[in-house]
């Protein structure tokens, strides 16, 4: 598709210089951070308040809040048709979440939908069970009565048609309407629905699931069905293999989730073992079968408590955002029914992890048949026809449909790894070929959903329709405006107010006389659909829909335990809690693209569109990115195999790659390109670890020649003795007696390191000598750590993209602070004020560094080549570096080994002499 928004506007620009130097004159008025013990400040909670919100909210906002406080004063019924909870997410989506208001009005929303629901539910089918519910027993069994939703009050509509003569007139597709908002058909949806919902064909007032959203279709409704993709060895399941044998007549989307999210828990496992939190997953001795088995087990079930947090952040951060149309604007808001504490704006906080019982009027409201794409229909119509050969869905019976469907479940093989999935074979190892699965998850993401609505359901799932409307009058449900009620919205009067459509209305109106009498099912499919609104409505479902799948949402997270009271480091370990949760600087929050990069990490580049926002196709994407001005961040290419890095683990191998500059490139010439580029010019591509051309081994000479002068051996090693004996003065303590301790390499060898780049650099250190300095030294360290890990370590797929923003933001805006420098000394020969004052006492470097910088611009080269093509990313690639290499050293000299030497060292050091010091650096 190729660049997409490459540069950024010069209001952005000005904006962004502005913001930079507000920053850096903040942080050098602060104080040095004296309150904690590792050098960093404490966080402080920063809120804002009413004058900042009214600055945010429009005109509209205040008729919104008004209209709420009446609807809440008077108890009147909402019409949802003023989308006042599409205006509320609005405006709630547009205060920071700094805001007080902001919050107090996201928790009320919150409550209103919680309390749309029963906790616990207090209607089911059969009342022997109804002194059970009330004590979280349920979660224990995968077999569970339907709840009710709704009472019934409305005597039965005895004068019922025919459930075909509703799917013909109101149902069946007619023409294909794509989703509004042009979200892709990654068939996200269709597992959540087979998660919650499987009747018992033999007992239809019975689900055969948990209630909750625990990956059942992956993981087994079952004990049975959990042992049959378990391979009962360190907790991992059988390779690309998923229980529930519905989703293989589903279109093959929703299996590649499966086996997607069966990767992402084979990989938490194994990092959960090697990792091994406080001996948490100590592995036994052979020979003790027991002892294996609960290993196994503990793995396995913490490993789907990981995975199950990823799945529930994937829904509430990803889709939820998405299907709000809160991915089209500037925020990180996000109906989240997991917030502490959420309360009304009169009332107690509102209940959690009170248990969860699904029920059978959203059995029916999950039935999105109408959103399948056509390419999936199409892929559908090829199984139709493979399992009923020479029918057509439109007239074939319907004990043949259903005596088919059990065939073709019951072929299906017993052992989960040796089905298929869609057109795709295993190879020897159990795997699909992961090519063929990026293919197919690519398409997925390419091709638009279909459209809700009114004649929007395929025909050939006419049979599926019809045996939906017959489920649902067997339970006796309550009807549409009976359900409408029960969430406080305003009754449908007319037929013409269920939808405006006149062809529809007076098919409805044919069908059930007067709008009371309409079925919930297939009610809130005929029903209106939303417009679109930014934020608020992308979905844009039936209205009755979209206010119940949004209470029934946050019941299902804010009553089930292990998302909230057990949502612990405890439960998932530090490590697992850290893998499946979300950051609201990457992506507003976004977390699908970590599951992605853990299924294939080697066919997505880091900042690929496709995986960051796999929920709506990349032209819209195009679109929307660009709009938020952050479209040159990510990459429009299409997903394929990327050459995965080969290791080296000889010497004589490691010899024979640096020897041979032909054959083996430096690869990290791009990462520094990327750090450094700066106005659209490529900075750090001749920096000399950029690459092996000439212009990079000109740019070694001339740091050679700028920094290694003189006594500049001997200038060095003073600096370090002084700079390491006073830090040892300053950062050690006493911890009930009298001896001192210290964190020898945190706050010593890192610190050290820390001091010489910024004299050496002139950095703007801030120190008890120069306490007007912007960086403390942590944060220094922390900053060119970044930026070193960045260039030199980035190995996880994952965090590649958060890792590449992180360092280029910090290495920016220290670069404009030495770049402000280097101007100074070129016309005035004097340091800016804020880095004047560095360490300047008893300093033996102290003017080494202003000296540097007028040496480099003596070569002739502009200030700009100075800052990003050398000074920083030599800075960058020398503190952490030099860190890591004297803590290696002085552990070996620690060590049982090394320790013999120690003698002689301290001989050499106290004899102070040239001749000494030439042995101890050798």
């Amino acid at each position: 598709m190729g660049d997409v928004g490459d540069h950024l506007t010069l209001r952005e620009e000005i904006e962004k210089g502005v913001s930079d130097v507000t920053r850096a004159i903040s942080a050098s008025l602060r104080p040095l951070p004296v309150a904690s013990g590792d050098g960093t400040y404490l966080p402080t909670m920063h809120t804002t308040g009413i004058l900042d919100d009214l600055a945010r909210m429009k005109l509209g906002d205040a008729g919104t809040l008004a209209e709420v406080a009446k609807l809440a004063a008077t108890g009147q019924p909402i019409d949802d048709k003023r989308y006042i909870m599409e205006r509320i997410i609005q405006l709630a989506a547009s205060l920071p979440s700094t805001s007080k208001d902001g919050s107090a009005l996201t928790e009320d929303l919150l409550s209103q939908l919680w309390n749309d629901l029963q906790h616990p539910p207090l209607t089911t089918y059969s009342a022997r069970v109804l002194g059970l519910l009330g004590r979280g027993m349920q979660r224990l069994f995968s077999q569970n009565l339907y709840n009710r939703s709704t009472f019934q009050t409305r005597g039965f509509f005895l004068i019922r048609s025919w459930p075909e003569r509703d799917l013909n007139h109101t149902l069946a597709r007619s023409l294909v309407c794509y989703s509004i908002s042009l979200q892709s058909s990654f068939m996200i949806f269709l597992i959540p629905s087979k998660d919650l919902f499987k009747t018992d064909p033999r007992n239809p007032t019975v689900s055969k699931t948990s209630s909750y959203l625990d990956l059942s279709p992956l993981y087994g409704s079952n004990q049975a069905e959990q042992d049959s993709v378990r391979t009962f060895r360190d907790g991992k399941l059988k390779p690309d293999s998923f229980a529930e044998r519905r989703v293989h007549g589903l279109p093959p989307g929703s299996g590649l989730l499966l086996v997607m999210f069966n990767r992402f828990h084979n990989y938490v496992v194994r990092n959960l073992a090697a990792i091994n939190e406080g001996g948490r997953f100590s592995k036994p001795q052979d020979g003790d079968a027991k002892a294996f088995a609960k290993y196994d087990n503990d793995l396995f079930q913490t490993g789907r408590l990981i995975t199950c947090g990823l799945y529930i952040n994937c829904i509430l951060k990803d889709y939820v955002r998405t299907i709000l149309n809160i991915n089209r604007i500037d925020s990180d808001w996000s109906l989240d029914p997991r917030a502490e504490n959420a309360k009304p704006f009169l009332g107690s906080p509102i209940a959690s992890a009170t248990g969860n019982q699904v029920s059978v009027e959203f059995n029916l409201i999950y039935r999105w048949h109408a959103c399948i794409s056509e390419r999936d229909v199409k892929w559908s119509e090829s199984i139709f026809r493979k399992i009923f050969p020479g029918r057509n869905p439109e007239t074939i019976p319907m004990e043949e449909f259903l005596r088919n469907l059990g065939k073709f479940s019951s072929n299906l093989p017993d052992d989960p790894q040796e089905r298929g999935l869609g057109h795709l074979k295993r190879g020897p190892d159990g795997l699909f070929n992961d090519d063929e699965l990026v293919q197919m998850l690519t398409e997925g993401i390419e091709d638009c959903a279909g459209a809700f609505g009114a004649k929007g359901v395929p025909k050939l799932l006419r049979p599926v329709e019809i045996l939906g409307i017959m489920q649902a009058r067997s339970w006796n449900l309550a009807t549409l405006n009976e359900f409408r009620k029960h969430f406080h919205l305003k009754p449908h009067e007319t037929f013409e107010d269920i939808n405006s459509d006149p062809y529809i209305a007076d098919q409805l109106r044919h069908l059930y006389d007067h709008p009371d009498n309409v079925e919930l099912y297939p009610g809130v499919v005929v029903e209106e659909v939303k417009e679109v609104m930014i934020p608020g409505s992308g979905l844009c479902p039936n209205f009755t829909i979209s206010r119940a799948i949004l209470s029934d949402a946050v019941a299902l997270v804010r009553g089930d335990r292990f998302y909230t009271t057990d949502y612990t480091p405890k439960a998932l370990t530090n490590w697992g809690l850290n893998e499946c949760n979300y950051d609201l600087k990457v992506n507003k929050g976004h977390v699908f693209h970590k599951l992605i990069f853990r299924a294939f990490p080697h066919h997505f580049k880091r900042n690929s569109v496709y995986a960051h926002f796999p929920f709506v196709n990349p032209w819209e994407n195009s679109k929307i990115l660009s709009d938020l001005g952050i479209a040159r961040k990510y990459s429009w290419d299409k997903p394929g195999r990327m050459n995965p890095p080969v290791m080296v683990n000889s010497h004589s191998a490691c010899r024979t790659v640096l020897g041979n500059k032909r054959d083996f490139k430096v690869t990290w010439g791009e990462t520094i390109e990327y750090l450094m580029k700066r106005d659209g010019h490529p900075f750090g591509k001749d920096f000399m670890l950029s690459g092996d051309r000439p212009a990079n081994s000109v740019s070694r000479r001339i740091l050679h020649d700028a920094l290694y002068i003189d006594r500049w051996r001997e200038e060095v090693r003073v600096f370090y003795k002084d700079t390491t004996i006073k830090l040892l003065h300053s950062k050690a303590y006493k911890l009930g007696g009298t001896i001192n301790q210290v964190d020898i390499v945190r706050d010593v060898i890192n610190m050290a390191h820390v001091h010489f780049c910024a004299a050496v650099f002139s950095l703007p250190l801030k120190t008890e000598e120069n306490p007007r300095g912007v960086y403390t030294e942590k944060e220094l360290y922390d900053i060119m750590a970044l930026v070193f890990k960045c260039i030199f370590c980035d190995t996880d797929p994952a965090k590649s993209f958060a890792l590449h923003e992180a360092a280029r933001e910090n290495s920016q805006t220290l670069g404009l602070l030495v770049m402000t420098n280097v101007e100074l000394i070129k016309r005035t020969g004097f340091l800016a004020p804020l880095i004047d004052r560095i360490d300047r006492h008893d300093n033996i470097l102290a003017d080494y560094g202003i000296h540097m910088i007028q040496r480099l611009l003596d070569t002739g080269l502009p200030p700009q080549d100075i800052v990003w093509s050398h000074l920083l990313p030599t800075a960058g690639g020398m503190v952490a570096n030099q860190g890591q290499l004297s803590s290696q050293c002085l552990d070996y000299y620690l060590s049982k080994e090394g320790s013999v030497h120690l003698p002689e060292i301290r001989r050499l050091s106290k004899l102070d002499t040239p001749e000494a010091d030439d042995i101890l650096l050798r």
